[in-house]
């Protein structure tokens, strides 16, 4: 009777072990979701779930000539009050050419919501792309740190172990990310895998500190990378896992290069 028992839990151990498993890899499998960018500059508008595209900002048209008996003033709109409407945590998208990386971006109160809820705010194993929850965002910090979940099936932040490439690196080197206010560029200067360390997501700075930090950045580099900082440029850091070594993460560390 008790031989019978233990191999009834064993079964139910199993299974539910094996339940976990077939669902983990259904949801790895399937497609991120997040809203699809509208490809049309004047004739398209966003509806629940779409976004216009990161080229240009577009404004509500307005008439060459407006009336002379006209008081009215025409404001241009803009379009990030519908990404906002989506997910009032949006802070902007992120672009890096030779990747799949084309996601929005968000900041939640903490560095853990994220982590497990899409866009739009629904649980989801491959979570979001998010900032660090101590940046403020439109371009007013002196390094943004953005986050991603790594994939077996290359989604989210998994194409950053890419940039691991001298090869591949050198002619994708650039970042593009549209904030709600302006397209701002970066130009990596240091990718590197290694364990989690509160060291590479500083966020505050005073004096030369940032000149300093941005040195160091760039001596943990794996290759070198020819780089010129300027000490009022700005830095970003994109992290994702990696697991070649005991809680390791891969660091993408660019400036800003934007005319």
């Amino acid at each position: 009777m008790k031989k019978n028992l233990l191999l009834l839990a064993l079964a139910t151990a199993f299974l539910l072990q094996l339940n976990v498993l077939i669902r983990s890899n259904i949801e790895q499998s399937s497609t991120a979701e997040v809203p699809p960018l509208s490809t049309s500059a004047d004739d398209e508008r966003i509806d629940g779930a779409t976004f216009y595209t990161n080229d240009e900002i577009i404004a509500e048209p307005i008439d060459e000539k407006p009336e002379e008996d006209s008081n009215a003033f025409t404001f241009l709109s803009n379009p990030s009050a519908e990404y906002y409407s989506l997910n009032s945590d949006y802070v902007g998208w992120i672009e890096m050419a030779g990747t799949v990386i084309d996601y929005p971006v968000v900041r939640g109160q903490d560095n853990d919501f994220y982590l497990e809820h899409d866009f739009y705010k629904e649980e989801h194993i491959l979570g979001a792309i998010f900032m660090d929850y101590r940046n403020v965002g439109m371009g007013l910090d002196d390094h943004s740190i953005l986050y991603g979940h790594h994939t077996n099936t290359g989604l989210m932040f998994a194409d950053l172990e890419k940039f691991l490439s001298e090869e591949f690196t050198a002619p994708n080197s650039t970042i593009e990310f549209q904030d709600p206010y302006s397209k701002r560029t970066y130009e990596i200067f240091s990718v590197h895998v290694s364990p989690a360390d509160s060291g590479y997501i500083r966020t505050s700075f005073e004096g030369d500190d940032l000149a300093t930090y941005y040195e160091e950045l760039k001596a943990a580099s794996s290759f070198p990378i020819e780089s010129e900082f300027k000490p009022d440029q700005k830095l970003l850091t994109l992290i994702s896992c990696n697991y070649t070594v005991d809680d390791g993460r891969i660091y993408v560390h660019a400036y800003e290069v934007t005319e």
